[in-house]
């Protein structure tokens, strides 16, 4: 399975799972027409377009994604926010700890806190893989994952509390601005919490996702879970960024 980062960030989100059969598209973000160049992946392939919340980061090109034939899966509050989605297009609503099938792709979605109306972080299950921990855009996660042996995890890390104070006491982020982002998204140091809570020895990797461009450092976030997850290779997700993602075999 090939993880294959489009963009990640308030511009625009979009990856793609793409094994030997099938693929999976997590948010719709970016167009899909540069989703297909970038991963010459058709529709025809993509057994499922997840999509976290209505935010036009995370949803503007549904619409477009789905008028290609690709089902998209997001939960009631999502679909009714995403006005773009035109009339007869392939939507399946989904809820928080309802387990359901795009293809060849397991999913368990939970619920998560973020200023939208029904977000939702996904785990995500394949054979080519194994399980993958998808989460984004919420302050905070309550729920465990360590039984479920994670091998890979895609977490939010958008911005450190240092830069963020530094850039609200020198005029570059508002006061209100800060305060909305500590209460809608992850922090490095919340991230590096959950991974610490749920890696096992079958983690493999963490990619770092949807990180902002004024609070955040890359290199320094990826040497930071780099302490935290000893034994797994550690990515900030880029376009054109591609990892590939193994199992656990034993």
């Amino acid at each position: 399975m090939r993880l294959t980062v489009l963009s990640s960030g308030s511009a625009g989100n979009g990856y793609v799972l793409e094994g030997r059969y099938s693929a999976l598209v997590i948010e719709c973000g970016v167009p899909p027409e540069a989703m297909m160049r970038r991963t010459s992946c058709p529709p025809s392939k993509v057994a499922g377009v997840l999509v976290s919340h209505e935010h036009g980061d995370h949803a503007a090109y549904a619409g477009r994604y789905a008028s290609l034939g690709m089902r998209l899966y997001a939960s009631k509050g999502t679909i009714e926010g995403m006005s773009k989605v035109g009339k007869g297009a392939t939507v399946s609503p989904v809820g928080a700890m309802h387990p359901f099938r795009a293809g060849d792709f397991y999913i368990r979605p939970f619920d998560i806190r973020h200023d939208a109306a029904e977000p939702l972080g996904f785990i995500i299950e394949h054979d080519e893989c194994g399980r993958i921990l998808f989460i984004t855009d919420t302050n905070l996660c309550p729920y465990s994952f360590r039984e479920f042996r994670l091998d890979h995890i895609m977490v939010e890390a958008n911005f450190d509390d240092t830069i963020l104070d530094s850039n609200v006491a020198n005029g570059v982020v508002e006061p209100q601005q800060a305060e909305r982002t500590r209460r809608s998204h992850l922090s490095l140091r919340a991230a590096c919490e959950l991974v610490e809570a749920n890696q096992t020895a079958a983690l493999k990797t963490v990619t770092l996702i949807h990180l902002s461009s004024r609070n955040a450092d890359a290199a320094a976030f990826v040497r930071r879970m780099e302490e935290t997850a000893l034994f797994a290779r550690v990515e900030y997700a880029r376009p054109g960024l591609s990892i590939e993602l193994k199992r656990d075999d034993f």
